[in-house]
């Protein structure tokens, strides 16, 4: 009963907050609904089996033709990030002509095409720093929803939980890694708010991300934290663009995770992580056993074999004829290639990946761009704001390495939070006030 209160109250609340405060909200309710996956939970029945996605959606296309005045000046044509991202879909679309499994392949290009059309209204409603922050936080709050059901289920399959997935990814994995860039986001929140209830908030919202990650049991989602979590770390001790007592808040930072994460960590969680290197050395030996990097291989042979891809799961097809007999794969060599990287290449080949590291690369750079102009403009808080982006980034990509993630939702919304950034804050010339700090 309490999911369903918070959900309805999600739906509701921010159905008003998007009429009367910022539009930018509906995208906020979207999220929710994203991680909350009514249609997959045990108290879906309980409320009206309706498509939520589907009219928040139409009801942010409203907003945005409604409020065209404002969201007009938001422009994609000016943030390569999202064109990159349209790239990708265009050539996924083409792809379908040429696919192994054309009917499949037009599924997922339909839903793919969607998700951009999403990205780009969402693109739209967010014309504010402000804006930006809700939609952030937005992510924040959704995922430490989600990261409460797990909490709520428990480890339900051996020492793993299971059937807890989201629309696109029904895999415990896939909601790993869609948790995992929400972490460094809430460290940031912690680190600048002022008030203790909201640094509270962030601080449980914090723990039960990182508590749903450790039941999980996901290796590529720990490390994709770890990473994340490092990278902001070395700018909070290491950058001469500093807050007040920085690297003293960095040092309890510091101190408090390694507690937590001890705290948190179990001997299932430790034995499996300290599984990664055992499992790295048998591929190096070509021991028995599926291991991703013989499927990597192979996926590399295929791709130079079809430059142009193979549509959706064309490496499935194909992987029998490419993975080396006496290799363990489970009785079935038709199987997936495990790395988005890999995904993008057998799906759509040499020029589909192209397009995809430059999406990737584009999004990196404009944040880069983001954190020359707020240092130059002396905005503390919104530079390291700029910094756990970063590091969120950095977590999915690591994350998706091992895993097919190429169509993800949370990929795209980072890279939208890219484009929107650079947008409110550089082509917008945010002037802001210098060394603000948040209230929330």
């Amino acid at each position: 009963m309490l999911s369903v209160l918070m959900f309805l109250g999600t739906l509701v609340g921010g159905f008003i907050l998007s009429l009367r405060h910022s539009i930018a909200i509906a995208f906020v309710v979207y999220q929710a609904i994203y991680f909350f996956n009514p249609e997959k939970r045990w108290w879906g029945n309980l409320i009206p089996d309706i498509s939520y996605s589907f009219f928040i959606v139409l009801f942010m296309a409203i907003l945005v033709f409604a409020n065209s005045s404002v969201t007009k000046q938001n422009r994609i044509n000016d943030v390569p990030p999202l064109k990159w991202a349209i790239a990708v879909m265009v050539l996924y679309s083409i792809a379908y002509f040429y696919a192994i499994a054309p009917e499949y392949h037009y599924l997922f290009m339909v839903y793919f095409i969607k998700l951009i059309i999403i990205m780009c209204l969402a693109f739209k409603l967010i014309s504010t720093v402000k804006d930006f922050s809700y939609v952030l936080k937005g992510y924040i709050f959704a995922a430490w929803y989600v990261s409460f059901y797990v909490f709520q289920i428990g480890r339900n399959s051996g020492n793993r939980v299971e059937g807890v997935g989201l629309v696109d990814s029904p895999d415990a994995n896939g909601l790993a890694a869609a948790i995992a860039p929400a972490l460094v986001l809430s460290l940031y929140y912690y680190w600048t708010t002022k008030k203790y209830i909201w640094k509270a908030a962030y601080a449980l919202a914090g723990v039960f991300i990182a508590n749903a990650i450790v039941l999980i049991n996901s290796r590529g989602a720990f490390l994709a934290v770890a990473a994340s979590i490092a990278f902001f770390m070395f700018y909070m001790y290491t950058s001469s663009f500093q807050r007040k007592n920085q690297k003293k808040m960095a040092v309890f930072i510091t101190l408090a995770g390694l507690s937590g994460a001890l705290y948190l960590a179990d001997d299932d969680f430790i034995n499996r992580i300290t599984g990664i290197t055992e499992e790295a050395d048998k591929a190096e030996e070509q021991e028995s056993g599926a291991t991703r990097m013989v499927f990597w291989k192979a996926a590399w042979e295929m791709t130079k074999d079809h430059p142009y891809g193979n549509g959706y799961r064309g490496f499935n097809y194909f992987s029998p004829f490419y993975i080396p007999d006496g290799i363990d794969t489970g009785g079935n060599k038709s199987r997936s290639v495990h790395s988005t990287w890999f995904e993008t290449l057998t799906e759509v080949g040499y020029l589909g990946f192209s397009f995809f590291i430059m999406m990737l690369w584009s999004a990196w750079q404009h944040l880069k761009k983001v954190k020359s102009y707020l240092r130059n403009n002396q905005l503390v808080d919104e530079y390291f704001k700029i910094i756990a982006l970063q590091g969120s980034l950095i977590a999915f990509v690591i994350a998706m390495t091992f895993l097919n993630r190429m169509r993800a939702e949370i990929l795209y919304w980072l890279i939208m939070f890219s484009a929107a950034a650079y947008n409110v804050y550089v082509l917008k010339k945010y002037a802001g006030q210098p060394n603000s700090q948040s209230n929330t």
